[in-house]
């Protein structure tokens, strides 16, 4: 937990350029995106896909955030602030749909523009963050080890589609893409994906582990102490004991 932060603690804005923020605006709800800072002299800018069609770049975030430093090399950590620079830029009319689709392929490779197709119908405020790392070539963690949605996940997949029936401008088209993902797409959650981004050790990370973190990253949200759940296999020990990890 060394890598997670309360702001009260210490500021985002001693960031090494990009740091995953997470928080917990309602019960149980939590919420992500990323925090960049291209060089020492730009201003500090939270990014976040906040709901269907609602991408967003702020100059400020909530106290109640959280932040992770990324267990990456500060150079790198650079090049992907000026990915994040790029995509804020592309999307600044904010049409990014909401939905369970893919983190991969999701914008394009010279544009940077929200890529809209049979596999990138949406992203969620998680995906999203994963989204960006894949743009930046920044794998946060194995898809192909993510669990399928569990029956907490799928009722709040429904009630996802719920609200998107209830918000204005949601064509009818994209509510049926929403509910034909649900209960068969993964739910990456805001925990998980900054349980990945917090982990020291060789990237892409395991689902595992990621979940691991994550269920202790909401502990510190919410003020508890954290139980410890996440540790390293006995070959990931061995590697780290010789430096190589």
């Amino acid at each position: 937990m060394d890598r997670v932060h309360r702001q009260a603690e210490r500021q985002i804005t001693s960031l090494r350029h990009v740091a995953v923020v997470i928080g917990e605006p309602s019960h149980d709800q939590r919420h992500t995106g990323i925090v960049f800072q291209v060089d020492a002299n730009a201003a500090h800018l939270f990014m976040h896909l906040a709901w269907h069609n609602d991408f967003r770049l702020q100059n400020r975030i909530g106290s109640n955030y959280c932040w992770v430093d990324p267990n990456v090399p500060t150079a790198r950590l650079r090049q992907v602030a000026a990915i994040c620079e790029d995509i804020a830029h592309a999307n600044q009319h904010g049409q990014i749909p909401y939905s369970f689709g893919s983190p991969i392929s999701a914008f394009d490779e010279q544009t940077k523009e929200f890529l809209v197709g049979p596999t990138n119908t949406g992203l969620t405020c998680a995906s999203f963050v994963l989204a960006v790392f894949e743009r930046a070539q920044l794998r946060l963690t194995h898809y192909g080890g993510w669990s399928s949605p569990d029956s907490d996940d799928i009722r709040w997949q429904e009630m996802v589609v719920e609200v998107l029936r209830s918000t204005s401008g949601v064509t009818p088209e994209h509510i049926r893409i929403v509910e034909q993902e649900t209960a068969t797409s993964v739910r990456y959650r805001p925990e998980h994906v900054a349980g990945a981004a917090a982990i020291r050790g060789r990237r892409p990370v395991k689902y595992i582990s990621a979940k691991a973190m994550g269920f202790d990253i909401v502990r510190f949200l919410r003020g508890e102490p954290p139980i410890g759940h996440f540790k390293f296999s006995w070959w990931e020990r061995f590697l780290r004991r010789f430096g190589w990890l």
